[in-house]
């Protein structure tokens, strides 16, 4: 791997609008579901029809929402001018449609069903071509990275900060792959639980490297609604490649992450673990370890990090483990190659809101 550049400009492929305009997708999919899921009752496997209340309605509108902002992304990460990217995204939406269980028995609302993305992928591409057309081609800046300039990590300083944000859940998750009754389902109150352990031990991080003269403003990350796309983009190649694996797995190795997710959890605390979470793991791991570490080469750096990755997972089983190693692969190789944060932690923060409310 080379070392990352300082300034990385922006460009527009074909490719870029496409996987653009899913991952703006994915995140209106992510949200249908979780507003799908609240209409049903724990346990129930029989298909009802919802068609008639509100929460339908409004699955409907966030579905056309979503389609306008994947058709808008689309656009804009594509050529200036160009459908193609525009007819890809549509051509993956009409494939989900088609494969997509019926919302409704009645056949007006399930063509509303099924148009509501298409549709808004249309109307949101359309009018960004439009305003292309009536403003001419404006230079855009390039994109800085997150951080510069600063200090390679000493290793006795990154063993300690490192032994103290995840030594306690490498143990934890070690003790449950050998014992007999494994791990428990998540509720409300394991994840609660998980929070405040993770702002206490990251408080005490922070204060080791804030007395050692670490510079921490370089530990956060630039907020960007470019990066949040990006960030969803990371997801969706994250599931593509789960998706790959997981269809040929055995019941028996998705069992352990079938334990956990069989427990009742509130959506605040979904939303606060998840939240907490992707910013404690990706800021010790990749802006702290990962980049502290970089005189080591890019792979061996990447590859520190992916090992401590997966062993404070292990507790998931196989299945769970492969999952967060094709996580922890490409995020640490997008990180390593573009040095931006924020779009890792969005990602992070993603896949925990999405595997959660599962």
């Amino acid at each position: 791997m080379d070392e990352p550049q300082l300034l990385k400009p922006r460009y527009r492929t074909m490719w870029l609008g496409v996987l653009a305009g899913l991952a703006s997708m994915m995140l209106a999919w992510t949200l249908h579901r979780m507003l799908a899921a609240s209409q049903r009752l724990p346990g129930d496997t029989v298909f009802t029809d919802h068609s008639d209340s509100p929460m339908w309605l409004l699955i409907q509108l966030v579905d056309l929402a979503g389609g306008v902002a994947a058709g808008m992304a689309a656009a804009h990460w594509s050529q200036r001018w160009s459908w193609r990217a525009v007819a890809g995204v549509l051509a993956v939406l009409v494939m989900n449609g088609l494969m997509e269980t019926p919302s409704s028995h009645d056949g007006f609302r399930m063509l509303m069903s099924f148009l509501a993305s298409p549709v808004g992928l249309l109307l949101g591409a359309c009018y960004y071509r439009h305003l292309e057309r009536t403003r001419p081609e404006v230079h855009v800046p390039p994109v800085s990275i997150d951080h510069l300039q600063v200090p390679d990590t000493p290793y006795n300083e990154a063993v300690v900060v490192g032994a103290l944000c995840f030594g306690y859940f490498i143990l934890g998750s070690t003790i449950a792959v050998f014992s007999q009754g494994g791990t428990q389902a998540f509720s409300d109150n394991s994840l609660l639980a998980i929070v405040v352990l993770e702002l206490m031990l990251g408080a005490c991080a922070l204060g080791v490297l804030y007395a050692r003269g670490y510079p921490l403003r370089t530990l956060l990350p630039r907020p960007s609604w470019g990066g949040a796309l990006i960030g969803a983009g990371l997801y969706m190649l994250t599931v593509g490649c789960n998706v790959l694996v997981t269809g040929f797995a055995s019941d028996d190795l998705t069992q352990p992450v079938q334990r956990l997710l069989e427990g009742q959890r509130s959506m605040s605390a979904l939303l606060l673990l998840s939240l907490v979470n992707g910013v404690y793991e990706e800021v010790f791991l990749l802006a702290f370890l990962q980049r502290g570490l970089r005189r080591l080469g890019g792979s061996n750096a990447v590859g520190v990090v992916l090992l401590v990755r997966m062993l404070y997972h292990t507790y998931q089983g196989p299945l769970g483990l492969l999952s967060v190693a094709f996580f922890g692969l490409v995020v640490g190789v997008y990180y390593w190659r573009s040095g931006r944060l924020f779009p890792v932690i969005v990602a992070h923060i993603v896949a925990d809101v999405s595997a959660l409310a599962s």
